[in-house]
């Protein structure tokens, strides 16, 4: 049995590509994360980042009961090519009472399916892929997104040339912006950043939180590097023509009185 934690706590089923970086994502984040997968060379792949990793079958409910799932906050079943193997794991999930249950689905037809049996979420990794392209395009600081759970977000946003450099510990953006900064690239260069790292234009920052929440951590880093509201646009060509004829006709009236005074001076 695993021992109780105030951390919130989550269980990574499956650790292919999908359940592996959701699991690195989240221990990075200092998540509870209990990593599982009836493959052991799989769970020897990610045992460097994760502590908690067991070879097991979570088909099993005894196997679940072991390792406590009626203590965990949120499952994330990311089995592939494995219709059967997920559905009971959702099954044996469900019955044991775990509120939150995102299922990684391989066809579009299987979605209900897992909704049915208890599913809270179920992601397509094609449809992730499409909802990573519709958030990058809707803003240029944007330059990855990947939907992690229900409400949390991973995405990667770059610093504007505005950004006066600043450590991420005088940030405080956990307290200000409730988001957590999970990675730091540099030159190219990817690091696990630390409190005194100092954050400048033209690095990119892999942040997680909800959507609301990253945006305003985003409208922070750039809003120095946008155009001002009130700047004024170039005129066109029709509107340079009406200032100049309205500039000339105020010119042409000014100068009427001063031509009348000088006619009559000479009376």
């Amino acid at each position: 049995m695993r021992r109780a934690t105030a951390k919130k706590s989550f269980m990574i089923i499956g650790l292919g590509r999908f359940g592996a970086n959701i699991a690195k994502i989240l221990a990075n984040m200092d998540a509870d994360v209990l990593a599982i997968d009836i493959d052991e060379e799989s769970v020897t792949k990610v045992a460097s980042f994760i502590p908690h990793c067991v070879v097991a079958d979570s088909t099993k409910p005894n196997v679940l009961k072991e390792l406590g799932a009626s203590q965990i906050d949120h499952a994330v079943v990311a089995i592939g090519n494995n219709l059967q193997a997920s559905i009971l794991t959702v099954l044996n999930l469900k019955n044991f009472g775990v509120k939150k249950i995102t299922v990684r689905a391989d066809e579009e037809g299987h979605k209900e399916v897992y909704r049915m049996l208890g599913a809270t979420e179920v992601i397509i990794p094609e449809e992730a892929t499409a909802l990573s392209l519709a958030n990058q395009i809707m803003s240029d600081s944007i330059l990855d997104y990947y939907q992690l759970a229900e409400d949390y977000t991973m995405v990667k946003i770059s610093v504007g040339e505005g950004f006066e450099p600043k450590s991420i510990i005088d940030m405080n953006v956990r307290v200000l912006f409730d988001v957590n900064i999970v990675g730091l690239i540099k030159d190219g260069k990817f690091a696990i950043p630390k409190p005194m790292d100092l954050i400048s234009p033209g690095d990119v920052l892999v942040v997680v939180g909800t959507k609301e929440n990253y945006m305003k951590f985003e409208n922070f880093l750039n809003e120095k590097s946008r155009p001002k509201v009130d700047e004024k646009k170039p005129l066109t060509k029709v509107e340079e023509k009406k200032v100049a004829s309205k500039t000339q006709t105020k010119t042409q009236t000014k100068a009427t009185p001063k031509k009348d005074v000088k006619e009559k001076s000479k009376k």
